[in-house]
């Protein structure tokens, strides 16, 4: 049921952010997830960025960003069950907050 929930959780943020504009790969702004770490399992001990979509504007990736929140705050109150704390940020595409791919 807990995996049916987040499923269905991660198809609903990404159409809210593919409603929010198309995604074009020259895209200036990148909407992130930041997983916090050590909540709901021994999978999410370490921290996660993910990328969930590339959108043209910065204020078109804010209202994405609010939607998201706004959504993952009403799955957390609705579903009733642990969710992994989310923060969800805009940043240019430019910016890769897992840090650099060393050797």
């Amino acid at each position: 049921m807990t995996r049916l929930a987040r499923r269905a959780s991660l198809l609903v943020a990404f159409y809210l952010l593919t409603s929010a504009a198309t995604a074009y790969a020259e895209c200036a702004w990148v909407t992130w997830a930041h997983t916090l770490p050590g909540f709901t399992s021994t999978e999410d001990i370490r921290e996660k960025w993910e990328p969930l979509g590339a959108i043209e504007t910065r204020a078109d990736c804010e209202a994405a960003r609010a939607r998201l929140e706004r959504f993952h705050r009403w799955e957390k109150e609705t579903m009733r069950t642990p969710t992994t704390p989310k923060q969800f940020i805009c940043l240019p595409d430019t910016v890769d907050p897992r840090g650099s791919k060393g050797k």
